[in-house]
């Protein structure tokens, strides 16, 4: 009796120990998504959906896979869905094994993804949730499986600060501030540039993020702009931080490195005349203190009825500069002549130019100069 008993209770240890293995064994069964691979790199619709998912469920098993991009603190974000089969084991998914449906937040935000591959900046947050759908009409109760991951878009480096470099000594109180943008579609971007003072103790970043700005400026459509005469006046002697936001109908995409200049002041400027006169080059050749404020003016007294002056620009280094009148007719007596400089050339702020002139009698002449950007004159 005792045997039996034990025989029976043995087959019911045993029953017990097989229903435990298959119930953990169904616990077990499920997915496991895998998002390292996209981990810390710039998503694209191109890398999207290069993740892996292991099935543990036997067979192959339809799923419904839901992907979703939100920034935070924000109402931006895109999502997409697609179902797929998952074998048992390791699946490797790609952008050209998925069909998605995609929802965009605006549609300013789909052009940006899917036709130029680009994220706004910022910090979003990347889910993916996988959902086994019913098999021969029994449902799976397992649930949904995700996986979350966290990035910050930005683009630093698409953005570039040009003029004035960073650190720079200038002398203008109303500078030309230059940068330029990396993207392929740079001509459909507008900008937003700020110019903050920088406080004792802080550097140009957190000048930038603390300070009130004294100018900021936004739907800028070139890539440059003189400080204007309606801003809070630059003072000599205090450092600024400026930088620069690049935005794709209204979405941020970066912003560049935070530069700092400084205004000193200029003693060749209060040198410079505040009208100026026309320069006799017959009478003072080689005068190494000649102005010219956006135009040279020149004076030359011709004896001839039909003379001529061929012009001749060259830099400091020697090199020709091509001018865009290089004969000038004359008439018989005084001829009081003006030559565009800031509208027809590209010449570089308080650099020295020569000026080589040649009359039709073959007189030579070299009027050295210094150039003087009009932009750049304190009113």
């Amino acid at each position: 009796m005792k045997q039996r008993f034990f025989r029976s209770g043995y087959k019911l240890g045993v029953i017990l120990c097989l229903l435990l293995v298959s119930v953990y064994g169904r616990a077990q069964q499920g997915i496991i998504i895998n998002l390292a691979p996209i981990d810390g790199i710039e998503l694209t619709p191109d890398n999207l959906f290069n993740f892996q998912v292991q099935s543990t469920m036997p067979g192959t098993n339809n799923v419904t896979v839901k992907g979703l991009i939100h920034y935070r603190n924000s109402t931006m974000l895109l999502s997409y869905t697609f179902t797929c089969a998952l074998k048992q084991g390791m699946n490797i998914l790609s952008a050209d094994m998925v069909h998605p449906s995609w929802q965009f937040s605006s549609s300013a935000l789909q052009e940006l993804f899917m036709i130029y591959k680009k994220l706004p900046d910022g910090t979003y947050e990347y889910c993916v949730t996988v959902t086994p759908q019913l098999k021969s009409g029994v449902e799976y109760t397992g649930g949904s499986f995700d996986d979350c991951l966290y990035h910050r878009a930005g683009d630093l480096f698409l953005i570039n600060l040009i003029e004035p470099d960073n650190n720079a000594k200038i002398h203008e109180y109303n500078p030309l501030l230059t940068w330029v943008a990396n993207y392929q579609f740079a001509s459909e971007l507008t900008y937003r540039i700020r110019i903050a003072e920088i406080k004792q103790g802080q550097n140009t970043q957190n000048a930038i993020a603390r300070n009130n700005p004294i100018y900021d400026e936004n739907n800028l459509m070139t890539n440059s702009i003189v400080y204007p005469v309606y801003a809070k006046p630059l003072v000599a002697g205090q450092p600024y931080a400026w930088t620069v936001d690049a935005y794709y109908k209204g979405i941020l995409l970066g912003g560049a490195e935070t530069w700092k200049f400084t205004i000193i002041e200029d003693s060749i400027l209060k040198e410079v005349p505040a009208v100026q006169s026309y320069y006799d080059f017959e009478k003072h050749n080689s005068d190494t203190r000649l102005f010219a404020v956006g135009v040279l003016k020149l004076k030359y007294v011709s004896q001839s009825p039909k003379d001529t002056l061929t012009l001749q620009l060259f830099d400091e280094g020697n090199q020709p500069i091509k001018m865009p009148q290089p004969k000038i007719a004359l008439i018989p007596g005084d001829n009081l002549m003006e030559i565009d400089l800031y509208n027809k050339l590209d010449l570089k702020h308080e650099k020295r130019y020569t000026l080589h002139i040649v009359t039709k009698a073959q007189a030579a002449y070299d009027i050295p100069f210094m150039y003087i950007n009009p932009l750049f004159i304190k009113n």
